[in-house]
């Protein structure tokens, strides 16, 4: 199991899924996400993992708020 933060809501999040896709300069890796809070992520390694932790604040939907 490989545990990452959610890109939402900053909690603990697990990489379900690994893949690659051909790019224009090769293989580009892929991840989908399930964070504790049920909310789905796919999308680049690059843009789902190497980002900071802990440092955004949660969104309104984070936190349920609807307009």
């Amino acid at each position: 199991m490989e545990l990452t933060s959610c890109p939402e809501c900053g909690g603990p999040a697990e990489v379900t899924w690994r893949f690659y896709e051909e790019g224009t300069d090769g293989p580009v890796e892929h991840v989908k996400l399930r964070c504790v809070d049920k909310h789905w992520f796919m999308g680049t390694a690059s843009s789902l993992l190497e980002r900071p932790r802990g440092n955004r604040p949660p969104t309104r939907r984070a936190i349920g708020v609807t307009e």
